[in-house]
């Protein structure tokens, strides 16, 4: 099988994924919705407005992208479709950032903890899951390393809770 062919199957599965499903089913609320829809297009517009401006100079306008993300926030507390959605999206960029760390690591080798853009604090945590031996272990064991805690609502790979 191609690479072509590999990334494909790569997407496909990654459509079926309850994140990718729950981000078509809340945007496809917030166009169902009369009230929900318009609020849900301005953000739109003012979003493609920044990641424009972005793409042409290279930056987003301090004022522009603070303006967008008051925005949001505005619109999450107005208006619980549209709250819903950002969640989703929120749950799916984690998904696919830990797609892209994978073909990243496969391409570059694991990288090492003090080269990860996290807080300090977080260094010794990220260089037990960047172990290949210690993050078998723990996805045996089902225990997470000390100190790490999953977000609400969120378990170990087979439904495990730590």
């Amino acid at each position: 099988m191609s690479y072509i062919e590999k990334a494909r199957a790569l997407g496909e599965a990654l459509a079926k994924t309850p994140e990718v499903q729950a981000l078509i089913s809340a945007e496809a609320a917030i166009m169902a919705d009369p009230v929900a829809r318009p609020l849900f297009m301005e953000f739109r517009e003012k979003e493609k407005s920044v990641v424009t401006s972005q793409m042409l100079s290279g930056y987003a306008p301090e004022k522009d992208a603070i303006a967008l993300v008051e925005l949001k926030g505005k619109l999450s507390a107005k208006n619980p479709l549209i709250k819903n959605f950002f969640q989703a999206t929120q749950k799916h960029q984690r998904i696919m950032a830990m797609v892209n760390l994978m073909i990243t690591t496969a391409i570059n080798g694991t990288p090492k903890a003090e080269d990860l853009p996290i807080p300090e604090e977080m260094k010794a945590l990220a260089s037990q899951l960047l172990d290949p031996k210690k993050a078998a272990e723990l996805m045996q064991s089902g225990k997470l390393p000390e100190g790490f805690k999953l977000p609400p609502g969120m378990k170990l790979p087979g439904g495990k809770q730590p």
